[in-house]
């Protein structure tokens, strides 16, 4: 979660860039992104600088190199022409200098020439070759004050280092701007449902990803945190309400496995869109990945033999898929690999076309395509291609449940995509099981290879369903009691009523930035986390961990010596216009005319106020509130009814001023900003579900005849006394006749294969009278039904005489 004063700081960066005519918000985006990417690559190059390899600055590769440094460029950053003329032709060759510095690399340590598999990367993609700063020349000052805004987000930070999270999150929180505020941009997955299909396939270390519908890198970004979110220490972790990791370090991976985790040839990203393939480039970058793999093609069409992409995009060499392709859109047949793709026929002229032009059915084929046997994948589908009656849908999802495993069909509420589209869709995980050299040769003699398909209908989630997409933090989420069932789907179905959620608690974090090192620079712990987001009881050892009793821990701790400091102002402004008097009664004393607390308030008033040289409080903190409430209210109790002037109460003004300033620090520690966690585990609620939210289904079933009986009549009945199917009977049957037509009497019609392999959740939900609410009981409801089934039935009988009686 990002600090609010940071999320205030990427506003005014949208509202700059509109307010200089750039109102396209791919564009916007794309240009604050440019700025970012600039800031990010100075402390990634002195890390690599760090390690002995030569900087991407280095007059070797650019001669004006050094010019396109942050660092340089902070130093005028109205000069658009600068960014124009030197940087940006600079960052259009970025790939290609990387190769070279690969491929020096390369030589130093092996000896060996020729191009490294970087180069031909950077080649291929030249993903920067068009990059270009559109701000106009005459916006200086626009420039200028989007570049000390970006600087200002990292200016806590050494210029050798950035921290991670916070970068990742800042660029998050950018992405999904486009959704709110009124600007209406490309559809984009939320993140806490591209991390469901992530833990859905739980991939590991050293295994390949591709997602062929990439956009920004959300699903390769959150594949690789994955992995090193699986790989950290558990009492490091973070995690939000919604699932979003923090600290997600991988400090358990092997020096090997955290290189192998961060090279960009384990996540390869597809896009039609140019923009979207550089913004993803770069997202993925300045996630710490190297080397991205974002490419522009269609995923769709067909390889060009120059393309250079054929090993990289080879068939069956990933171990997992994760997308959100386009949803009911057509692609031209003409351009489709026809490799890759079921043919509308074995011949003639429509042997050369593909089955279908629907892109969401193309999309599945195409991964299927991609993925190595034994493979995984977990895509969002329209729910249409559950249960489409055309001769692709049916094809498609016979496919799937005969020659691979289908894993489970999780069926999300209908505004899980507000506020792009309202369109019902569903998440398909399945397995490779069938080499592409063996596809089509399933046979109807065979068992299809999926036995049964778990459904998961999932209701509430993180966001409100409506277009709002409002947060609900800390309410019950049916995508962590998926995840669990999940994993337990193959257990007894009495577990199904059992509901698992997290628990979820609260804390505060705060940014340690320059300012906030500066107030505490006597405190260790603080020093340590300079540049970094920590939760106030890791700055402040004597804090407890729930930001309410810390606030009442201080308060409660400070409201005496406030009081105290108040008395003893009080007698330094009587023993001031008194001469020192050995003692005063108020009560006596009313012909005393003194101001008690004018020092007091005079320095309180200054500290609420801020300045330069001490300003203690955030802009909108809860500790400014809290210190002025509480002196505000010591103020106005009533004071002690003698007031002694000695060397025990009395305070001069300086005293009060030193001392309200301590006082006013500790009220400073509770600043920062309130998060919702949740813990890494989940647990099964006390109060179990009236309705199960999953269910299974088998893909075949057969019809019980209980008339059949064996030749030698030694068998009778087509099923056991176990009730298992006997092998004599399965003999004796033939379930598809000579055109592949199935005799749907030897299948129970309920069973998947019998509804023609629908996948719709809904087909197969149990029914239960739970679900119904009424008054009625059951049995009254089912006489009801019976009465109006009976005047139905007499009223078509009146109807055929009358009509009899006509004709």
């Amino acid at each position: 979660m990002l600090a609010p004063h940071l999320k205030s700081k990427v506003d005014e960066l949208w509202n700059k860039f509109w307010s200089a005519g750039i109102t396209n918000p791919l564009v916007a985006i794309e240009q604050i992104t440019y700025l970012l990417f600039l800031k990010r690559l100075e402390g990634l190059d002195a890390e690599r600088v760090k390690q002995g390899k030569p900087s991407i600055y280095s007059s070797r590769f650019y001669p004006d190199g050094e010019q396109c440094r942050w660092s340089f460029i902070i130093q005028e950053p109205e000069d658009i022409n600068h960014l124009n003329d030197v940087v940006f032709p600079w960052l259009r060759e970025l790939e290609s200098i990387i190769a070279k510095i690969e491929q020096a690399e390369k030589e130093k340590n092996e000896g060996k020439n020729g191009k490294t598999e970087a180069e031909e990367v950077a080649t291929v993609g030249n993903r920067m070759s068009d990059a270009y700063f559109q701000l106009d020349p005459n916006k200086g000052a626009i420039l200028s004050g989007a570049i000390t805004l970006i600087d200002g987000l990292f200016n806590h930070v050494d210029a050798s280092s950035v921290d991670d999270d916070l970068m990742g999150d800042i660029f998050e929180y950018l992405l999904s701007e486009i959704s709110s505020s009124g600007k209406n941009g490309q559809f984009r997955t939320p993140r806490h449902i591209i991390r469901v299909l992530v833990e859905l396939l739980d991939p590991k270390v050293g295994e390949r990803v591709i997602d062929p519908a990439a956009g920004t890198g959300g699903f390769l970004f959150s594949a690789m945190s994955h992995v090193m979110k699986r790989n950290t220490s558990p009492e490091t972790l973070k995690l939000e309400w919604d699932g979003t990791p923090h600290r997600a370090y991988g400090d358990q991976l092997t020096t090997e496995q955290d290189e192998l985790v961060h090279q960009g040839n384990y996540y390869v990203g597809l896009d039609n869109d140019r923009t979207m393939v550089r913004i993803g480039w770069m997202n993925m970058i300045l996630h710490g990945i190297q080397t991205p793999q974002i490419h522009q093609r269609d995923s769709l069409g067909k390889l060009k033999d120059d393309d250079g992409l054929r090993d990289v995009l080879a068939s069956e060499s990933f171990q997992y898929v994760l997308a959100n392709p386009p949803f009911t859109g057509t692609v031209d047949r003409g351009t489709l690999d026809l490799s890759m793709f079921p043919k509308a026929a074995e011949k003639g002229k429509k042997a050369s076309v593909a089955l279908t032009d629907k892109s969401e059915l193309l999309f599945i084929w195409r991964m299927l395509d991609f993925l190595a046997v034994g493979g995984r994948c977990a895509v969002i589908i329209p729910e249409g291609v559950l249960f489409g009656s055309t001769e692709a849908h049916v094809r498609l999802r016979r496919q799937l449940l005969t020659e691979h495993t289908v894993e489970a069909i999780i069926s999300l509420p209908g505004g899980a995509f507000q506020p792009y589209t309202g369109v019902k869709t569903s998440i398909i995980v399945f397995q490779k099981d069938t080499p592409k050299s063996d596809s089509g040769s399933w046979s109807t003699t065979d068992e299809p290879r999926t036995q049964r398909v778990w459904f998961y209908e999932v209701r509430d989630e993180a966001l409100s369903p409506d277009a709002k997409r409002i947060e609900r933090k800390g309410q019950n989420n049916d995508l962590w009691d998926m995840l669990e069932k999940f994993k337990i789907r193959h257990q007894a179905e009495s577990e199904l009523m059992d509901y698992y959620q997290p628990n979820y608690y609260k804390e505060r974090w705060r940014l340690v930035d320059e300012k906030v090192v500066k107030i505490f620079s006597d405190n260790k712990a603080v020093i340590s986390q300079k540049g970094k987001v920590a939760a106030l009881y890791e700055l402040f050892n004597d804090l407890p961990t729930d930001p309410e009793q810390a606030s009442q821990q201080i308060d409660l701790k400070l409201r005496p010596v406030i009081r105290e400091l108040i008395q003893g102002s009080t007698a330094y402004e009587i023993a001031r216009n008194n001469a020192f008097l050995p003692q005063v009664s108020l009560s006596e004393r009313n012909d005393i005319v003194v101001k008690p607390q004018a020092v007091f308030k005079n320095e309180m008033n200054r500290l609420l106020r801020g300045s330069d040289s001490l300003e203690l409080f955030e802009k909108d903190g809860i500790a400014r509130s809290l210190f002025k409430k509480a002196c505000e209210d010591e103020l106005k109790n009533p004071l002690d009814k003698e007031i002694k002037i000695d060397d025990s109460q009395y305070v001069s003004s300086e005293d009060i001023k030193s001392k309200l300033e301590d006082i006013a620090r500790e009220y400073a520690k509770l600043d920062g900003y309130d998060v919702t966690l949740r813990t890494t585990e989940v647990f099964k609620q006390e109060n179990a579900l009236t309705e199960s939210k999953s269910w299974s289904e088998n893909v075949r079933t057969y019809a019980k005849n209980d008339e059949w009986e064996s030749e030698d009549g030694t068998l009778k009945g087509s099923h056991n006394e176990n009730g298992n199917i006997r092998p004599a009977y399965l003999k004796s049957i033939k379930l598809y006749d000579e055109n592949g037509k199935l005799n749907a009497e030897y299948l129970d019609p309920d069973c998947i294969e019998a509804k023609d392999w629908n996948l719709s959740a809904g087909q197969y939900k149990p029914f239960t009278f739970t679900t119904i609410e009424s008054e009625q009981s059951v049995a009254d409801m089912i006489r009801d039904l019976q009465a109006q089934e009976k005047k139905i039935l007499d009223g078509l009988a009146n109807l055929l005489v009358k009509v009899e009686m006509s004709a």
